[in-house]
């Protein structure tokens, strides 16, 4: 089988005025592109159309009055949040970002892949149910994660290591036994959300785990973690496919994060990640791009993390 790459030029119809230059623009994927399609593996990768996303998922996992929002931003620009502008065509990138966990779950269940990452634009670990918020417009992740569960998936693992806690995630799975989340980010940090005592409400009590960390841990802090704390956690839940949400503003050249993994770091995570999947889940692991600002280091680990999904493919 191969490992699935997800991109398309939607994607990149998201842009902020270019007079207000916004760290969350298209020349991220577009560096990325590039450099994916420099490495030897590029033509091994399978390269799935995008399907479209039914308003009946998307509801299951965002209100009405949140899809109203961005039904409203059809055409205009402007600002959702402080932090996350609009343009004609925001909504064009926002859904077709959020269908490709379908695409992905689909090509998987085919047999058609055993992994895969999707190189898409908005992120969406911050939106929750009814709040668009910090660069995220629709919940990508989460909408997979549904996806998976009609699908008849009873457990899934969620790992979020962007340096950022992924808010919109957690508050969506707060309360569902069946969706492990964890995350591994910088603490005190925006969105000020993700301590050790918020692991789940309800029957959901214990599948949710946070594991804050202060500025400036570098790489062998976090393999000790993912080693010590992440893997164990993993087997211990024992889900039947793991997510990540793999942003890459973790790094040490990140103008937006404070910590100090290098490009090596995150392949490494991502090796000790897919070593897990391999006993646990038989390697199916579907990642999907959220944060990473500082264009080269980004375009560098994300081609990193690919190449070790296409290893374990």
């Amino acid at each position: 089988m191969a490992t699935g790459l997800i991109f398309s030029e939607t994607f990149l119809y998201h842009n902020s005025n270019p007079l207000i230059p916004h760290y969350e623009n298209s020349d991220r994927l577009i560096a990325c592109m590039n450099l994916l399609q420099k490495s030897k593996y590029y033509s091994l990768l399978r390269k799935p159309e995008i399907k479209d996303i039914s308003s009946d998922l998307i509801k299951q996992i965002h209100s009405e009055d949140h899809l109203q929002k961005i039904e409203n931003s059809k055409g205009k620009r402007g600002y959702f949040d402080s932090d996350t502008p609009f343009t004609e065509k925001s909504w064009i990138s926002a859904f077709k970002a959020a269908s490709s966990g379908l695409t992905m779950v689909d090509a998987l269940l085919e047999g058609k892949i055993k992994n895969g990452f999707s190189l898409l634009r908005p992120p969406g670990h911050h939106a929750e149910r009814d709040r668009i918020m910090g660069f995220c417009i629709l919940n990508n992740i989460a909408v997979a994660t549904k996806y998976l569960q009609i699908k008849g998936f009873k457990k899934v693992f969620i790992l979020d290591w962007d340096v950022h806690h992924g808010n919109g995630t957690q508050e969506i799975f707060y309360e569902d036994p069946s969706v492990f989340y964890l995350s591994i980010h910088q603490f005190p940090f925006y969105p000020m959300t993700g301590l050790s005592t918020e692991i789940g409400e309800g029957i959901g009590i214990g599948t949710t785990k946070n594991i804050p960390l202060q500025a400036n841990t570098e790489n062998f802090k976090y393999i000790e973690i993912f080693k010590n704390s992440v893997v164990p956690t993993i087997e211990k839940f024992n889900p039947e496919v793991i997510l990540i949400s793999a942003g890459f503003d973790a790094h040490k050249k990140d103008p937006l994060g404070g910590m100090k993994i290098t490009t090596e770091g995150f392949e490494k995570l991502t090796r000790i990640v897919l070593e897990c999947a391999k006993h646990v889940c038989q390697g199916r692991v579907l990642s999907f791009l959220e944060g990473g600002y500082d264009i080269p280091s980004l375009s560098e680990s994300v081609e990193a993390h690919v190449a070790v999904l296409n290893s374990f493919s």
